[in-house]
């Protein structure tokens, strides 16, 4: 009998902390979540001033979840999406006459940057000569590419913008493996 009252409090507990443990996964999901999905009109009247923030929250490395330091194999995913959450104010804010852009970088690089010097933080500049590009699709989403021409590493940003305002934006260098990043569009 007291097995029994033993099996029947560890089952109810044990079913208590899988309840809680999903509600506290759902409730994580919808923090990470706060952007409002905008409305179709929205979006195209901020796409079409051309004059908008990108912001981040998701980097995606081509190589997956794993980066390599000091010899070392890290994880930066931890499960195993190889989304890497961002809980920081990455963006790329996008401007008539400017690009500038704050990201940071996963990945491999095929070019050594020289002892001591701070130039290469990650998808970081600014530009104000670049070529500007805009294309429809089929279901109303909007692909944006973005070639600056004074950016050191960055040759080609392209925008994938649905009509809700969520993005998606690849970042194409010479020298370091490609890079994409999950987010949304908004106003400056």
């Amino acid at each position: 009998m007291k097995t029994l009252k033993y099996l029947i409090f560890f089952t109810v507990a044990l079913g208590f902390a899988f309840t809680s443990e999903a509600q506290d996964s759902d409730s994580t999901k919808k923090a990470k979540h706060v952007h409002k999905d905008m409305k179709a009109e929205e979006v195209k009247q901020l796409l079409d001033s051309k004059s908008f923030v990108f912001k981040a929250e998701y980097a995606n490395p081509l190589g997956g979840p794993y980066t390599t330091l000091n010899g070392r194999m890290f994880n930066l995913s931890p499960d195993g999406t190889g989304h890497i959450y961002l809980n920081y104010n990455y963006d790329v804010r996008i401007k008539p006459d400017s690009v500038i852009a704050f990201l940071p970088y996963f990945g491999r690089a095929t070019m050594a940057v020289p002892y001591g010097t701070n130039s290469d933080n990650g998808v970081q500049f600014t530009s104000t000569k670049f070529e500007y590009g805009s294309k429809v699709g089929k279901k109303g989403n909007t692909t944006i590419t973005i070639n600056p021409k004074d950016a050191r590493y960055t040759n080609r940003m392209i925008l994938d913008v649905t009509t809700s305002g969520r993005a998606t934006l690849q970042v194409l260098s010479n020298n370091k493996n490609s890079i994409s990043y999950d987010g949304y569009i908004a106003e400056k």
